[in-house]
């Protein structure tokens, strides 16, 4: 057999048949083949012009944090009445009050006066006031915490105590203690001595003319 004489299945096929085949569809066909993609985004369009009437109207965060409402005057001339004494209850600006209550029929027999106040550089104060204390109260309100010494404040002699928590070194809590108008007051926290100086001076200064627990005035905020 010569060159020229060749298989014909060897033969390459340059015939109509060997053109890739392209797939003709009707533009009805096409239609129903874009309708899915096409209402996918109609609805993420609707749902956006939902949305953004919502976010729009909703009420934006509060820069200041939330303070709760203490009517301060009426729990402590409440107290006062109840306790026998004047409670203490001064105001300072740039602090404000967590919450103020009467503690009563409490196991020892010494029911107490009890105020939370934040302070400034936002800290926490708690203010503690009874009557006919002991050692054993005063050991049990400080959770046993050590004598550090004195400090004047108000015209008072404040001892100085703290505790180390247990669980965390870092974490000291500061007691001034002051005998006040025939009362002994306890303030504790974790606030700069600066913070606990300011409050011990103002409660001193209230107690000496507790004008807002006097009697139940216009004045005092007391209807």
């Amino acid at each position: 057999m010569t060159s020229s004489q060749q298989n014909p299945q060897q033969q390459p096929s340059s015939g109509p048949e060997s053109e890739p085949v392209i797939p003709q569809i009707t533009r009805k066909q096409a239609q129903r083949i874009n309708a899915p993609a096409r209402n996918m985004i109609i609805s993420m369009v609707v749902m956006i012009l939902l949305i953004i009437p919502v976010l729009w109207l909703m009420p934006q965060p509060s820069k200041n944090p939330y303070r709760p409402s203490v009517d301060l005057p009426l729990v402590a001339y409440e107290a006062s009445s109840e306790a026998g004494y004047h409670v203490a209850a001064a105001q300072q600006e740039g602090w404000h009050y967590n919450y103020a209550r009467w503690n009563s029929q409490q196991a020892d027999g010494i029911d107490y006066w009890e105020t939370g106040q934040v302070t400034p550089s936002n800290q926490f104060i708690v203010l503690t006031q009874a009557a006919g204390t002991n050692p054993t109260w005063i050991a049990n309100t400080t959770g046993g915490a050590q004598a550090e010494g004195s400090v004047q404040a108000g015209g008072v002699s404040w001892e100085l105590r703290s505790l180390v928590d247990a669980k965390d070194k870092q974490k000291v809590t500061s007691y001034y203690i002051g005998q006040l108008e025939g009362t002994t007051v306890i303030l504790s926290g974790e606030a700069e001595a600066a913070e606990f100086q300011a409050l011990a001076e103002a409660t001193a200064a209230y107690l000496k003319a507790p004008a807002s627990t006097v009697e139940p005035t216009p004045a005092s905020g007391i209807r």
